[in-house]
């Protein structure tokens, strides 16, 4: 972008000269203002080509200020040490929660509308990967039972539980104690 110009320039050198400024409602009735911007006509064969579309329009490009801006301070922000220390603890520590649940419990989209039911089926989808991890962690506990005590166990059960219960909807923790008796009693059976 050339601020002195108002225009743009393409990998082909192609400029592109402000049009017009026009308003744009999405489906969601809300307004955006739309700068459009397009390719200046060329004589020479090559600039021709690339000024123009398969179906011979001028070719042009339209920019939403406002989001170019939010963009460039989400740049800043994620470029700050402060930003990608976040950044860097999201790889880890969200991601893969999401990535378990869309590839290995195939949850990728909520049945329900609303804040309050999405947040209810949300908080049983994170407790049924939760009970997944606890599991996990039980039945490694068991093969490593004479390395690790029933005591060991126990506590990083409950350091699970705790984990747990931060991340679900209030509205599930019963179902999810009665769940954890469940799996305490299966798990005692086998012992």
């Amino acid at each position: 972008y050339d601020n002195a110009t108002d225009s743009f320039t393409d990998q082909h050198h192609i400029q592109f000269s402000f049009k017009q400024v026009y308003n744009r409602t999405d489906k969601y009735g809300f307004q955006r203002t739309i700068r459009k911007y397009e390719a200046n006509q060329y004589d020479d064969p090559e600039g021709y080509h690339y000024s123009i579309t398969e179906r011979g329009n001028q070719r042009s490009i339209q920019i939403n200020p406002h989001w170019e801006m939010e963009k460039r301070l989400i740049r800043v922000k994620l470029s700050s040490k402060t930003g990608a220390s976040i950044y860097a603890k999201r790889k880890i520590e969200v991601e893969p929660v999401f990535g378990n649940l869309k590839a290995n419990l195939a949850f990728k989209r909520l049945s329900v509308r609303g804040l309050e039911k999405a947040k209810n089926e949300l908080g049983i989808i994170l407790m049924a990967g939760n009970l997944k991890k606890m599991m996990k962690i039980i039945l490694s506990s068991r093969q490593q039972s004479q390395k690790s005590s029933w005591k060991n166990l126990v506590n990083k059960f409950f350091q699970l539980l705790f984990y747990s219960e931060v991340s679900f909807v209030p509205a599930t923790l019963p179902i999810f104690y009665y769940l954890i008796l469940i799996g305490l009693q299966k798990i005692t059976s086998y012992a």
